[in-house]
């Protein structure tokens, strides 16, 4: 069975006091996070975990939890057991920790789970109870899907009144996150968008020297015309008979496009975009207007409005709009950016 899922099945078939809890970190093939903070009623908590989002919607009594997708959807959550779905663990209300009364703490009296509240999320966020065929899927699940625990660390309560139910108004959390994310300790869902996340690629780029903290590597070389695209490519760009490796990145900062060229051989990071013009008229927004591109070997013919073709000793990296325009992108000896415009 795929390790994925056994983890889901252990999570929420055994007992909190049985289950291991998950490290925040560290593991292989998984990537992870670590949230703290204090929130008070009625607020809502959102919170970055990758490309989505952690978040506790405020419900009458206290909070459910919930996570939310790059576009702000909700992702399917589970906990078990379902029912009933007030005491279900997603839910967190203050009532679940006082006494049937409410004049005082909860002594067992009230069937509710307390500090600690388990989860999986995703396409991992199925009751194996009810679909025993999803927990070993004959054809892989793809997707964002992990495991979570959210822990209770401190909170306070309204004032104790008999026939009314406790409410919380504030709460202070921990919770982990961990998800399918690919390499030994990388995140290539919050290093790269999901058209791009390989493993190779980003630990290659990251490998390389490309600093993701400042960008990411964005798939949108694979959403243009149909057929022609591919989210990376590979050509030679050095000419040292070693294929490169060439990604289309977005400056967190400011969303400025850009492209990112691994030179393999040399171990070398050279960044396209962001010293201004490329060449004589490339101007680094077509990065984000092109909608093909492709590796260009050989002769580089003569263009109307520029001068002589550059004559190239490695491969080269061609964009363009369809039936429109195109660029022809590749390095000088000294490993600077240029290009030669194909015109319009």
């Amino acid at each position: 069975m795929n390790r994925s899922w056994i983890a889901a099945v252990l999570l929420t078939l055994l007992p909190v006091s049985a289950a291991a809890t998950p490290s925040c970190g560290g593991e292989p093939g998984w990537a992870s996070s670590e949230i703290k903070d204090t929130v008070s009623h009625p607020d809502q908590g959102l919170y970055e975990a990758g490309a989505q989002t952690f978040t506790l919607f405020p419900s009458e009594f206290g909070w459910r939890i919930g996570m939310l997708d790059r576009d702000g959807l909700e992702i399917p959550m589970f906990a078990a057991p379902l029912r009933p779905v007030e005491t279900n663990p997603l839910n967190i209300a203050g009532w679940h920790f006082r006494n049937t009364d409410n004049s005082g703490p909860n002594v067992g009296d009230v069937n509710a789970p307390q500090q600690e509240r388990r989860f999986t999320f995703g396409t991992m966020a199925t009751d194996p109870l009810n679909n025993p065929e999803l927990v070993a899927p004959s054809v892989p699940v793809e997707g964002f899907g992990g495991l979570g625990v959210l822990t209770i660390r401190d909170h306070t309560l309204t004032p104790p009144e008999q026939g009314k139910r406790a409410a919380f108004t504030s709460l202070s959390f921990s919770v982990c996150l961990i998800w399918q994310g690919g390499g030994d300790r990388l995140d290539p869902i919050v290093d790269a968008d999901p058209g791009v996340a390989f493993d190779a690629v980003v630990a290659t780029m990251r490998g390389c020297g490309l600093d993701t903290s400042v960008f990411k590597m964005s798939d949108r070389m694979s959403k243009g015309r149909e057929g022609a695209q591919r989210p990376f490519l590979e050509p030679d760009m050095d000419g040292d008979n070693i294929p490169d490796l060439v990604v289309p990145v977005i400056r967190r900062n400011d969303a400025a496009p850009g492209l990112a060229i691994c030179l393999i051989g040399k171990e070398t990071l050279v960044m396209a975009g962001y010293d201004g013009r490329i060449g004589r008229h490339l101007d680094p927004a077509y990065f984000n207007s092109a909608d093909h591109w492709n590796i260009h070997t050989g002769q580089v013919y003569q263009a109307t409005e520029e001068g002589p073709p550059p004559i190239l000793s490695a491969d080269a990296v061609n964009l363009g709009k369809e039936d429109s325009s195109s660029v022809i992108l590749y390095l000088m000896p000294d490993l600077t950016v240029s290009s030669y415009w194909q015109g319009d």
